[in-house]
């Protein structure tokens, strides 16, 4: 083997070994950037999720009276307020739940403001209106019950599939997301 041909072998291997490099290097980073992403899309969903975990536990406290029990936050103007301020922070972050967790917690809202929010005059004094929410509460408790446990249930189920990212855009990327609800109360006022 000639001088020149050992100096060409040692740039050819050198220069196919830093194409090599630079190959594995670009693909290593963006595997990176795409695990990072997928982090932080986790993060997102999994604060949501602490939020409706939050929430379901708030709607699990229970209030005794005279008349029998009634769930916490419609034992009061005061405790209504608090609750309604804690649900529209969670429905704010909606985006980030699986679809059938997003309309249970929609249908939710529309049912506290339909029979409970719906009902109170909010010119009254505040002991009429600590009445009206108990009596409110007790016609009620069976049906906030109910969505409590199915809340529940849905976080229990969501959070073993959280880790999905990609079914979770598969899903929801479609504009998938429709709320049959509002379609049924606007089709029953017309």
């Amino acid at each position: 083997m000639s001088t020149t041909e050992t100096i060409l072998a040692i740039l050819s291997s050198s220069v196919l070994s830093a194409m090599l490099t630079s190959y594995f290097n670009w693909r290593i980073h963006n595997s990176n950037y795409k695990k990072d992403y997928y982090k932080k899309i986790l993060d997102k969903r999994l604060d949501a999720y602490e939020s409706l975990n939050a929430l379901t536990k708030t709607l699990s406290s229970i209030v005794y009276f005279e008349q029998g029990f009634v769930h916490g936050i419609v034992s009061s103007t005061t405790s209504f307020e608090h609750f309604m301020f804690t649900f529209h922070s969670t429905l704010e972050k909606s985006h980030w739940f699986a679809d059938r967790t997003t309309h249970k917690l929609t249908e939710f809202g529309a049912f506290l403001f339909n029979e409970i929010s719906g009902y109170i005059d909010d010119t009254l004094p505040e002991d009429d209106l600590n009445k009206i929410y108990k009596e409110l509460a007790y016609i009620h408790f069976e049906k906030i019950s109910q969505f409590n446990a199915s809340l529940k249930e849905m976080v229990n189920t969501d959070l073993k599939n959280l880790h999905k990212v990609d079914d979770f855009f598969d899903k929801n990327g479609k504009n998938s997301k429709t709320y049959p609800l509002y379609e049924k109360e606007i089709n029953k006022n017309q």
